[in-house]
């Protein structure tokens, strides 16, 4: 799917270039000025965390996990929900992007992979889940024929990512656990890229794989990639993205966040209930250039739920505590979520 400008958008860098040691620098820098320039930010009339005016400014990424949202825009659920507020929608590669437009005021509400919430939350940023977005299947997808497992990628082949920390470089690493008996051992090869970039470059033969998310998976497998990796073998049925806000927002805005969960919901349920409707509304979004029966077929294979629950929260963070890349994870899956999804089967 097409992306309009991201307010954080990543152009392809090698992590090993800009990330010399990323699970330090990851943690203390969101425990060190994360919170700190959350802080700031409410004192200085940032209208982030503390934000009460009359625009909404939520975040979204690329790919058909945001078909709710794009549902929701579409129809203009919020706008009728929440007569008198302006709902703008900003379009951002990544979870990182979302905690750092929260943290600077940028953002109201927005989506996050597991990943990168968990790593925020670990490290002190006072975000919690609105609402789960879905559970999706991710892959790790090549197209040379050189690569067959992870024990064939040497240092040399870049891997495209989000970002470390990103869900998909975490699944990385409980891949390279099982398979090479080390969960670090491809850190250096991931390249943070959006998406969209990332399919290109794969087909293009500018990187050696690339973990993304549906539809791009998909259009890999569709133009000659193979997967090598599915995040389902790893830990079962899994959520992928979420939908986030501050603690503060939520307190000041608690008609807004509600707002949000009911119409995911409601979204959700029109994508269950009516595949083909979605389909044709990702499409327009779109201008029509991936058909209504194309997305059909993507928001309809096997695997894919769209669900309000968070699942798998605990056992993903479980994995990433142990392997260095968080130092706190939660101890029940409610504390990391408001009121709107307490009360849900969640894991």
């Amino acid at each position: 799917m097409s992306r309009p400008p991201a307010l954080s958008p990543f152009r392809g860098t090698p992590a090993a270039a800009t990330e010399p040691s990323y699970r330090r620098r990851d943690v203390l820098r969101l425990g060190a000025t994360g919170v700190g320039a959350l802080a700031l930010t409410a004192a200085c009339g940032g209208s982030g965390g503390s934000g009460s005016g009359k625009e909404i400014i939520i975040s979204q990424g690329s790919g058909i996990s945001y078909t709710a949202l794009i549902i929701i825009q579409a129809k203009g659920w919020l706008e009728k929900d929440l007569p008198g507020r302006t709902i703008t929608w900003r379009t951002v590669s990544g979870g990182n992007a979302t905690r750092d437009g929260l943290v600077s005021g940028r953002l109201h509400l927005g989506s996050s992979g597991l990943g990168p919430f968990l790593i925020g939350w670990g490290a002190g940023i006072p975000w919690k889940i609105v609402s789960s977005l879905n559970d999706m299947p991710l892959w790790l997808v090549a197209k040379d024929r050189r690569f067959q497992s992870l024990k064939d990628f040497r240092p040399g082949d870049k891997i495209a990512a989000i970002a470390p920390g990103s869900i998909q470089s975490v699944m990385l690493q409980k891949a390279a656990q099982q398979q090479l008996g080390d969960p670090h051992a491809l850190d250096k090869n991931i390249a943070s890229m959006a998406h969209p970039d990332a399919l290109q470059a794969l087909i293009g033969g500018q990187i050696a794989a690339a973990y993304t998310a549906p539809p791009f998976q998909f259009q890999a497998v569709e133009q000659g990639a193979r997967k090598l990796v599915d995040s389902y073998d790893l830990f079962g049925k899994h959520g992928f993205n979420v939908m986030v806000a501050t603690q503060e927002y939520e307190e000041k805005n608690p008609d807004v966040i509600n707002a949000v969960h009911r119409n995911i919901a409601k979204a959700n349920d029109l994508i269950i209930k009516s595949p083909a409707e979605a389909a044709q509304i990702l499409s327009q979004a779109e201008k029509g250039k991936i058909p209504a029966a194309k997305y059909r077929e993507y928001l309809t294979y096997q695997g894919i739920e769209f669900t309000t629950t968070p699942h798998s929260l605990l056992k993903i963070g479980a994995f990433m505590k142990e392997v260095g890349v968080v130092k706190k994870v939660p101890g029940d899956w409610r504390e990391t979520v408001f009121d709107t999804v307490k009360n849900e089967n969640g894991s």
